[in-house]
């Protein structure tokens, strides 16, 4: 089964950085964020991704495309042929990993349509790049397979976030993107999403075509659309004080998403 991760945002500029870098890049103890989100994937067998690249899409290639130069020990001699010797090979060496120009435009929905020629199964999965979370991955798809739903979503309940479900038990019968609302009332969207194939019929490929204003609409609509209740651990990247949140987690051993 494939994971799709949508890379596809503006990219941020933290306090320390000069220029803009794609979310997925910005660094938490030494490895990406994008590292960390596959290594939860990982965790629990998922291995194979197909990451959807739109602006500056090419500092993240150059990143997979160098990832044993970033990662491992590195050995050579002066004067001969620049021919390195990797140490300590990596975990991650496993990975397989799709680098798709999905467009510096395209929304969410558009971005997983043109994806759909490297999906080879029923199922797969999606996610941002840009959300850590202790989600159990398993229970999730679990869930997505008793239940037969088109698209199952992780819904969790962080303070002032965007994209309400109004749910009856766990199908949704309402989507509201827009709404901003305390952790208290209810669940938005959290991404670490399960998609049956059946759901490229609600996609398309203009770039207007967004997972969270149109399809999950759409889905709802028609009784398609559940919610895998997460109230954990789950914690977006947005701005200064989240990074300087998750760098402090890290600092303090509490690496939640990388724990089974």
């Amino acid at each position: 089964m494939k994971v799709i991760i949508l890379c596809g945002g503006e990219g941020i500029r933290l306090r320390n950085q000069i220029d803009y870098i794609p979310k997925g890049l910005v660094h938490i103890d030494n490895k990406p964020l994008l590292w960390h989100i596959m290594k939860r994937y990982s965790l629990f067998g998922f291995n194979e991704f197909i990451l959807a690249l739109g602006k500056y899409g090419h500092k993240i290639r150059n990143y997979f495309l160098n990832y044993s130069l970033y990662i491992n020990d590195l050995g050579f001699t002066l004067g001969e042929t620049y021919k390195p010797r990797y140490y300590n090979a990596s975990q991650e060496e496993s990975w397989k990993i799709i680098l798709a120009n999905t467009g510096d435009e395209a929304h969410t929905g558009a971005r997983v349509f043109r994806c759909e020629k490297y999906i080879d199964s029923n199922e797969f999965m999606v996610t941002y790049s840009d959300c850590l979370s202790d989600v159990d991955l398993g229970k999730l798809l679990k869930q997505h397979k008793k239940n037969g739903k088109i698209a199952t979503v992780t819904g969790v309940s962080p303070p002032f976030r965007y994209g309400e479900f109004i749910m009856k038990n766990n199908s949704v019968v309402d989507f509201n993107p827009t709404s901003k609302l305390s952790a208290i009332k209810g669940y938005v969207n959290g991404g670490f999403m399960v998609f049956n194939k059946k759901i490229f019929s609600y996609l398309n490929s203009y770039n207007e075509c967004t997972l969270e204003n149109e399809v999950f609409k759409k889905l709802t609509k028609k009784g398609s659309l559940d919610v895998y209740k997460h109230d954990k651990f789950w914690q977006p990247l947005d701005n200064d004080r989240e990074f300087e949140y998750l760098k402090k987690l890290c600092e303090e051993n509490k690496r939640f998403w990388l724990m089974k």
